[in-house]
């Protein structure tokens, strides 16, 4: 496997301008806000959705994101670090899970 191409990537990248949707939260009113990340902080995202701009708690939700030609479920935990954090985390845990040496 080509770690270069990967969907798996995605735990490690910049979010802001995916295209996002939230398909499962805690709070039923957060299920279905969808749009594109504008901001991100350690725990949340500000999404642009046609009804303005939402913010949404990483933890504990269920994204399905939109990663080049992918279309992906991701648990928020995943993506719940700093942006800059999560890019070393998630090489980290893509290594770890596939075996990959890079």
């Amino acid at each position: 496997m080509k770690l270069k191409n990967s969907p798996a990537l995605v735990i490690a990248d910049e979010w802001i301008g995916l295209e996002v949707e939230v398909v499962e939260s805690p709070n039923p009113c957060e299920v279905g806000i969808k749009g594109v990340v504008i901001d991100e902080t350690m725990k949340t995202f500000r999404i642009e959705t046609d009804r303005g701009v939402k913010v949404v708690e990483k933890r504990g939700r269920t994204f399905r994101v939109k990663y080049g030609k992918w279309v992906l479920r991701v648990r928020g935990d995943l993506v719940a670090f700093r942006p800059e954090e999560r890019i070393k985390k998630g090489i980290m845990l893509i290594k770890r899970a596939k075996g990959i040496k890079l």
